[in-house]
């Protein structure tokens, strides 16, 4: 507006200027006609209107034409009040997250039921749901276009579930929309069922709101299922929609803390775990904090009799002072198991040297543990129902499609199939081995420089009703792997262990007995010859 006032202004003194060189002429005649009929009172005295009014003439024009621009800029104030009525909107649409909060969001996945891409709303029907039978509804629903129907006439309940997610610690607030006819309750899991709220009974055709609080004192990860338990629906049966779960906003939910450290929300502080500190008054006066904020043992105190070994004058942890004292750890501790006795050092009954409970404690150069003595014993002892476990006994035999080969006895299974696998390994890559054993004289060689693995298996044979625990050495280069077969079918498949030392490495697995022509597979592979390839020895199995 001022450099149209400005342009205006300059053409007005040029006008008057060429009014003053030939006065004959109107000075408005080149005026436009707006100017013209409101400058026709000023035209008989031009110079003093020239002169004085250059910036009435300039500001005339705005005004003469300016009623428009006035009532034009009015158009703009009035236009201005539109943004400013317009950001009234955004205002008043501001206060929903600031009365909610960011928080205010609703954590159910498909609450609405909206999704729903086969037989099942997506996102739910979880781990812990048995329901048998959920409905897509079509038509009344609450919000949307879906609902869903529950049925379950039984009096016994069922449940239906959101799927498994995670869900940060917090105080939630649920509602959702029921009708029909049934009862309904709720409650979560975690790691394991929270306890269920009251039965609601509903008994109508109209939506009614039901509500349901929770409160996850730690965090859920992967496992949170919001859960509806349902019973003695009839009629139309229970129909739920528009489910929703809000957490309430809390003081330490802008606060982060270390690690070993959890915020307060009364103080809004971050506050140790229990065992965690940040310094020494944090924990007990007997303990200290070390460089990972964990309470312990403070030097020269204890919780054990084992803290106090590096003392031996005073052997003994008097638990009521935390210090080490005169005594003998073992006095008055009596052992009732006599594969046990009492370490003299942390005054607690252990097995004793050579003693065990299972094939798992024998860990030494006897390998099976003999159920009736309770003692490591050798491979070749009755107890082990592996038969020729330490490969001590080998023979000449007729394999069919290989002739004759020196093989151990009681291995190469021969009742191939699908149905009844038996070993496929070429019998030449069997060798029996004497250079390096883990008991008796002789241990198997597997010469097996390819990468696929092929079966190698125990004659089978049948096995008692019991639990067994087995155990193998192996040794050298390559990878193998174990399995099991029998008329209860195949056990899990392990994974193969890569195996590259010249230490004898124990491996245990159990199985339960009752079964008939049970036998144990290897799958020997990629064998290299820097550790003689690979050797197996002592496999054996054990009654508990």
């Amino acid at each position: 507006m001022t450099l149209f006032r400005v342009c205006l202004t300059s053409l007005l003194v040029l006008v008057v200027a060429c009014g003053d060189s030939n006065p004959a002429e109107t000075p408005d005649a080149g005026q436009t006609r707006p100017d013209a009929s409101v400058e026709t009172p000023d035209s008989g005295n031009p110079l003093p209107d020239a002169g004085a009014e250059d910036p009435d003439a300039g500001s005339e024009t705005p005004d003469s034409g300016t009623e428009t621009p006035d009532s034009g800029t009015e158009t703009p104030d009035a236009g201005t009040e539109t943004p400013d009525s317009g950001t009234e909107t955004p205002d008043a649409g501001s206060e929903t997250p600031d009365a909610g909060g960011p928080t205010d969001v609703n954590v159910i996945d498909n609450g609405g039921f909206e999704q729903w891409p086969g037989a099942l709303p997506a996102l739910w029907s979880g781990s812990t749901s048995n329901i048998e039978e959920v409905q897509k509804v079509t038509t009344q629903a609450f919000e949307g276009v879906n609902a869903a129907r529950l049925i379950n006439a039984s009096s016994t309940h069922r449940r239906f579930s959101t799927v498994a997610k995670s869900m940060p610690a917090g105080r939630y607030s649920c509602t959702y929309r029921a009708r029909g006819t049934g009862d309904v309750r709720n409650a979560w899991f975690g790691t394991d069922y929270s306890s269920y709220s009251a039965y609601t009974s509903v008994n109508t055709q109209m939506w009614t709101q039901v509500a349901y609080n929770f409160n996850l004192a730690n965090a859920v990860f992967d496992t949170f299922e919001l859960i509806f338990s349902v019973r003695n629906t009839s009629g139309e049966n229970l129909l739920i929609d528009n489910v929703r779960c809000v957490r309430t906003p809390e003081p330490c939910d802008q606060v982060s803390c270390e690690a070993w450290a959890r915020c307060d929300n009364a103080t809004v502080t971050c506050q140790p775990l229990s065992g965690r500190c940040d310094d020494a008054t944090d924990c007990n006066e007997w303990q200290a904090c070390d460089a990972t904020h964990t309470c312990v043992t403070a030097q020269d105190r204890c919780t054990r009799h084992a803290d106090c070994a590096g003392t031996p004058q005073t052997p003994v942890c008097d638990t009521s002072t935390h210090l080490c004292v005169e005594g003998d750890p073992c006095a008055g501790v009596t052992c009732s198991n006599p594969a046990t006795s009492c370490n003299p050092t942390t005054g607690v009954c252990e097995l004793a040297e050579g003693a065990c409970f299972t094939t798992y404690d024998c860990r030494g150069a006897l390998p099976a543990c003999d159920p009736a003595t309770r003692r490591c014993v050798a491979a070749d002892h009755s107890a082990n129902i592996i038969r020729n476990g330490g490969f001590e006994s080998w023979s000449t035999r007729s394999i069919p499609y290989y002739g004759n080969n020196y093989l151990p006895d009681s291995w190469y299974g021969l009742d191939n199939g699908i149905a009844d696998p038996g070993s496929e390994i070429k019998p030449s890559r069997l060798v029996r081995y004497t250079n390096a054993v883990h008991g008796g004289s002789a241990a198997l060689q597997f010469v097996v420089p390819i990468q696929v693995a092929e079966r190698f298996t125990l004659e089978k044979f049948n096995v008692p009703t019991g639990n067994y625990s087995c155990s193998y050495r192996v040794r050298g280069h390559g990878s193998i792997r174990h399995r099991s077969y029998s008329s209860g079918g195949w056990s899990p498949q392990t994974d193969f262990i890569t195996v590259d030392s010249d230490e004898w490495q124990p491996v245990f697995f159990r199985f339960t007995g009752n079964v008939r022509d049970w036998r144990l597979f290897f799958y020997p592979s990629r064998s290299v010859a820097d550790r003689d390839h690979l050797q197996v020895d002592d496999v054996v199995c054990t009654k508990d």
